[in-house]
């Protein structure tokens, strides 16, 4: 038997090699998510977070080719004023007009439907009774921007909540993708009553998502000296693609916003997005993921161990915290199609045909 000396010495070798490992790990986390513009997988579009292109679900999501015969899928383009409650106007596209089961998709990143699209029209293609909705946040695609007073994922489910009762649709199942999970869920802890279900593809969460992502979507604008005026922003990479893909009108509405109501507005959605850090999600506690009023989730992970935006680990989290969750590794469109489609008719109310 080994004296308790030995065992303390023993112990303490144990515990010294596990931290050595521990911080070669952390390491070569921050290494790997550095951005190497030489790197076939880097991905330059300045809606998306660099070296989004390395996760599995990128080529599922992102400019997506047609499936199924999805070229043939039926297609009704809109513009939705949601005023007077909301000083805006949404851009949306809707697959299967004729449809009787909603789902609404919030696309990832900072994106818009000309990117994200072609998914849900896959999905569209795959059941003619699904109306799949899909929508340009404010200030992303072609829809409006204005900066507001909350958070911007906040401001979002705001304008989905009016958004669902203009398209006189809901309960609804939301279909949310990384960062358009977050105004999802917001919606479902404010606005319940619309919400049928929720699916999540993927959870996002952990320290480096908190970090990175915060920096790279909002508070980067904070340090750069030359944002004096709307002027200078519309010069940034994301601004000049969202004046690019805009109608003139759309174009002078962004100049016409205040500078310094910009530059509030990437302060406050960034420090709020970075406070998340130590918790299971970003955007939302433990507690409020736990007090969510939905029938159901069902998050949605390619299944790669190491993706340092949305940590397995953090998914398999979630389905202790969320009432009546599941969770699916589903890495390509088939075995999305195979869990999504029961889960949305399962739970999804029909509605009336010509809704």
């Amino acid at each position: 038997m080994k004296s308790p000396r030995k065992l303390s010495v023993n112990l303490m070798i144990g515990m010294t090699s596990f931290l050595l490992c521990m911080g070669s790990v952390f390491a070569d986390q921050h290494e790997e998510a550095a951005i190497d513009i030489n790197d076939p997988n880097y991905n330059p579009d300045p809606t998306l977070f660099k070296g989004a292109a390395n996760n599995p679900f990128f080529p599922l999501f992102f400019n997506a080719l047609p499936e199924g015969g999805a070229e043939n899928v039926p297609t009704e383009v809109r513009r939705i004023d949601l005023r007077p409650e909301r000083d805006m106007t949404l851009y949306v596209e809707i697959y299967n007009p004729n449809g009787t089961i909603p789902l609404i998709v919030t696309p990832g990143g900072m994106g818009e439907i000309g990117a994200f699209g072609g998914f849900a029209r896959n999905i569209a293609a795959a059941d003619s009774d699904l109306k799949v909705v899909i929508w340009d946040r404010r200030n992303m695609g072609r829809s409006e921007v204005s900066f507001g007073s909350e958070p911007l994922s906040t401001e979002e489910a705001e304008d989905m909540h009016v958004l669902l009762k203009r398209l006189e649709v809901g309960p609804a199942t939301l279909f949310g993708m990384s960062s358009g999970s977050r105004s999802n869920m917001i919606l479902a802890q404010r606005h319940p009553e619309q919400i049928a279900a929720l699916v999540i593809a993927p959870l996002t969460g952990g320290p480096i998502a908190a970090e990175r992502l915060s920096q790279e979507y909002y508070l980067k604008y904070l340090s750069d000296d030359t944002l004096t005026s709307m002027e200078e922003v519309a010069k940034t990479p994301l601004w000049a693609a969202y004046m690019e893909r805009n109608t003139p009108d759309l174009r002078e509405a962004f100049m016409e916003q205040d500078v310094d109501d910009f530059l509030a507005a990437m302060k406050r959605t960034g420090e709020h997005l970075a406070s998340f850090h130590a918790k299971t999600t970003l955007g939302m506690t433990d507690e409020q993921l736990a007090a969510l009023d939905v029938p159901a989730t069902l998050i949605l992970h390619h299944g790669e161990e190491r993706d340092f935006l949305h940590p397995i680990v953090h998914t398999r989290s979630a389905t202790t915290l969320l009432k009546n969750s599941s969770f699916a590794i589903t890495p390509t469109l088939g075995p999305v199609l195979e869990v999504l489609l029961p889960f949305v008719k399962q739970y999804t109310p029909v509605m009336e045909p010509g809704r």
